[in-house]
């Protein structure tokens, strides 16, 4: 279904200062490289008065902002090591610090802010910060790459605007658990939250189990849908249309967050799962359909995890395309840019796919529809829900590839 709207898409250059180094796994310069795809394959046309437009310039977030959800001896404890070179990890290792952390990671919350402003002072307008979606941040610690937790901060922003609290339904499909969002709104019946991800037994953090579900007024509103590894389409696709349309549309929220993470995706170097383009496309669709159905159109899209730069890049650039309703980017078998392609070896060092959706196939997949069942089964019991089943027509979730 077509809906009347327009696409922000949010890159600010002070983004990519969000930078541990030429050996960690994770970079901004994916995130840049997918906006940089949009430019090149004709995303942002200025001919075109509906066309999907780049705000390249946004406030990082204030001490002020950032105290909505972090502690004060925490921003002190960052500051403290942004001034230091070589200074230590904010955790075990996996999140260093680095000169300038402080401001790097501001300007990403910065990111996220101004998109859930712009959402939320104007219907219609769908906002798209491919830097944001560092969901493991805690009030008090770094984790998982996630110095501040821009996510977070912009709920907490939603919250105050208004004398009654903005009802907000969280979506999480990156391949991690987004523990420090759901945690730090497990007992806020404020905001709705639903994350597939990898099991936890098997992945970081190791959380995000179909038991937890909230508590106080958060009771029943945190929703966890772990898949083994190797699982990919067959699970994700029909898990999605069953769980997400039933508990969004009891819900009624007044906005919704997509976190897009990258790293589901087949072939990522940290992530165990499978996803392939269609997944992606399909949990954006339908996110996009529902925020028309339930909150004029009010949506925010952020990036999130994804270690291998050609899924990064291409998947991100994908979901501005179906998010500016572009259906024609990002079409099988069509060649990448030659510009592009080019640039993408120049900043990683081998040479990129040569069209959108060349990569490994999805291989064997023990997850069986009988799974899917069973998993519905058991969250049903604990959500105290049933699921409707009106979303999806026959044969719709097994076409899809994987």
């Amino acid at each position: 279904m077509a809906h009347r709207c327009s696409l922000r898409v949010i890159w600010d250059p002070a983004f990519e200062r969000y930078d541990f180094g030429p050996t960690h796994p994770f970079t901004e310069k994916s995130r840049w490289m997918a906006v940089r795809l949009m430019d090149e394959a004709g995303l942002f046309d200025p001919s075109e008065p509906t066309a999907p437009q780049r705000i390249a310039s946004v406030p990082a977030a204030t001490r002020k902002e950032l105290l909505r959800f972090h502690r004060e001896d925490y921003l002190s404890l960052v500051e403290g090591l942004s001034e230091r070179r070589g200074g230590p990890p904010f955790d075990a290792g996996d999140t260093p610090s680095f000169p300038g952390c402080y401001a790097a990671a501001a300007s990403v919350v910065g990111g996220t802010l101004a998109g859930v402003r712009l959402v939320r002072d104007t219907p219609s307008i769908h906002a798209f910060n491919p830097a944001g979606g560092l969901h493991h941040a805690h009030p008090g610690r770094a984790s998982g790459f996630c110095i501040f937790n821009d996510l977070a901060v912009g709920i907490w922003s939603l919250q105050e605007a208004a004398a009654t609290p903005s009802r907000v339904a969280y979506i999480d499909i990156d391949v991690h658990h987004g523990d420090g969002v759901m945690y730090g709104f497990y007992d806020d019946g404020a905001v709705l939250d639903i994350d597939f991800h990898q099991d936890g037994r098997t992945i970081f953090p190791g959380t995000g189990f179909p038991s937890e579900t909230g508590r106080g007024d958060g009771a029943g509103l945190k929703v966890n849908i772990p898949l083994p590894p190797e699982t990919g389409d067959e699970a994700f696709i029909p898990l999605f249309e069953q769980i997400v349309p039933t508990m969004v549309r009891s819900y009624r929220p007044d906005l919704i967050i997509l976190q897009c993470g990258m790293d589901a995706h087949i072939g990522d170097r940290l992530g165990g799962l499978q996803y392939t383009p269609a997944a992606y496309l399909r949990a954006v669709d339908l996110t996009h359909s529902l925020a028309h159905e339930l909150c004029g159109g009010r949506l925010v899209v952020t990036g999130g995890g994804g270690y291998t730069p050609e899924n990064v890049s291409r998947g991100l650039a994908r979901v501005a395309g179906q998010l500016g309703q572009r259906s024609a980017l990002g079409t099988p078998g069509q060649p990448l840019p030659s510009a592009w392609r080019q640039e993408f070896a120049r900043e990683f060092g081998h040479s990129a796919p040569r069209t959108w959706d060349e990569g490994p196939t999805p291989e064997g997949s023990l997850w069986t529809p009988d799974r899917s069942k069973s998993l519905l089964g058991t969250l049903a019991e604990r959500l105290g829900v049933r699921w409707d089943q009106s979303e999806v027509t026959p044969g719709e979730a097994s076409q899809a590839p994987g």
